[in-house]
């Protein structure tokens, strides 16, 4: 089918083209009062056609896979093309030397009886309801997926990854009283289906959720802070684009200027790392079908370099790393390496500080080229080492770059998100908390 498609649009005058097409197969469903409120199944193929016509590269998306409506779609693209008149960088990629093998993902989550799903959302909220200080659960969600992804060009490139996963969770609503409501909720990621740990999701939703109740603000001023891992995580995310090839070319990187120099603390090591043994998902290529690699993007606190994908590595003349995602640049499982040091033991050394456990307004309150971040934030008060009450009502602020060149310590405790940022809990030297 597909070399159909690139015969017919080679024959209408289009020098190159290229494939992208992703087949998802998913299944929702949702309890509430021990009941199921949602149940949706899914089965789409959606494609994106990119094509270079006079020296300009341009691009289509479509989900009728007919060969009428993939004619239309092409000339489409020619028009689209002749419309262009910013000329960037027209490339559909040879293919790389070699590729990483990855074991693919095999389990066959639709093999599992639906009840048998069903069942894991009901105990889970059953599970919470029977502690006192859960008043309701707003949801229970489980969601299942499987991908085919294939990218075949003109230049006989012939792709394809796979990916199957699923993942549950339940928001509890935990009360004091009238004036200290709160919600918690532990997503859990598997791939395969006896890694629901029902059990184990239910004491740590619990965990949360009673570790927020009777919180209060603290005094305004400068604390020592330790960020857990899944906070750093989202943190990292944020920022996560300065290291762009494109935030380079378009000057909205503080970057630009600092390859080869060092922008962090010496214990600092950044990885872009595809590969990783603990991420969820291992990515052997990219979108444009270049090779995906391990690489540093800070090593020893040192600047090593930009992310590219094809458009970008031409403009500055040099190889694309393999970071070209949904039409931008993306890292493939951004990983801070960890230290030696347990949350538990980081925390002991603090005579008076924050964990913070809870960001808001993650993208509101980030300025990424100035550094600059001042979020909504709750946690933990730490006193003479020990964890002795919550904390709400609170903004930490701080910038980004002063904040990498003064973490004391980085944890042990790795963690990945559901977005591919793997981070330890660090500790932090001193940030403005604001509360009273």
């Amino acid at each position: 089918m597909y070399q159909t498609w690139l015969k017919l649009g080679l024959d209408k005058g289009i020098t190159d083209l290229e494939i992208y097409a992703v087949k998802n197969r998913s299944l929702k469903l949702s309890v509430y009062q021990n009941k199921l409120d949602q149940h949706v199944q899914s089965e789409v193929e959606s494609v994106t056609i990119r094509g270079i016509y006079q020296n300009k590269l341009s691009t289509v998306r479509f989900e009728n896979l007919s060969l009428e409506n993939v004619d239309h779609m092409l000339n489409q693209l020619i028009e689209n093309a002749k419309a262009l008149t910013v000329v960037e960088p027209a490339i559909i990629f040879e293919g790389s030397k070699s590729y990483p093998v990855v074991e693919e993902d095999k389990f066959d989550f639709s093999a599992v009886p639906v009840i048998d799903k069903i069942n894991l959302l009901k105990k889970l909220e059953q599970g919470l309801l029977k502690n006192p200080a859960v008043s309701q659960v707003q949801t229970t969600q489980y969601q299942e997926v499987a991908s085919v992804t294939t990218l075949v060009n003109s230049k006989g490139l012939n792709l394809s990854r796979t990916q199957s996963y699923a993942y549950a969770y339940a928001i509890g609503v935990f009360k004091k009283d009238e004036s200290d409501i709160q919600t918690a909720y532990d997503i859990k990621l598997a791939k395969k289906f006896e890694d629901f740990n029902v059990d184990q999701m239910i004491q740590t939703t619990l965990d949360m959720g009673l570790a927020k109740l009777g919180g209060k603000s603290i005094p305004t001023k400068a604390y020592p802070v330790i960020f857990n891992n899944e906070m750093f995580s989202d943190i990292l995310n944020v920022f996560s684009s300065i290291f762009s090839g494109e935030a380079a070319y378009r000057n909205i990187t503080p970057l630009k200027d600092k390859v080869g120099k060092p922008i962090f603390d010496s214990k600092i090591n950044l990885v872009n790392d595809p590969l990783h043994p603990d991420a969820f998902f291992k990515v052997p290529f990219d979108d444009e079908g270049v090779a995906c690699q391990q690489r540093y993007v800070v090593k020893d606190g040192v600047f090593t370099g930009f992310n590219h994908n094809l458009k970008t590595a031409k403009i500055f003349n040099t190889e694309p790393t393999g970071n070209g995602f949904g039409g931008s640049i993306q890292m493939s499982n951004f990983v801070l390496q960890p230290g030696n040091t347990s949350l538990e033991d980081m925390i002991k050394g603090v005579e008076d500080g924050v964990l913070i456990t809870d960001l808001i307004g993650l993208h509101a309150g980030v300025k990424t080229i100035s550094g600059e971040f001042s979020l909504q934030a709750a946690g933990q008060k730490i006193e003479q080492g020990k964890i002795v009450r919550a904390v709400k009502m609170i903004v930490v602020s701080g910038n980004f770059f002063e904040m990498m060149n003064h973490i004391i310590t980085l944890g042990s405790d790795l963690k990945f998100n559901l977005s591919g940022v793997a981070s330890p809990s660090v500790l932090v030297e001193s940030l403005v908390i604001s509360g009273e």
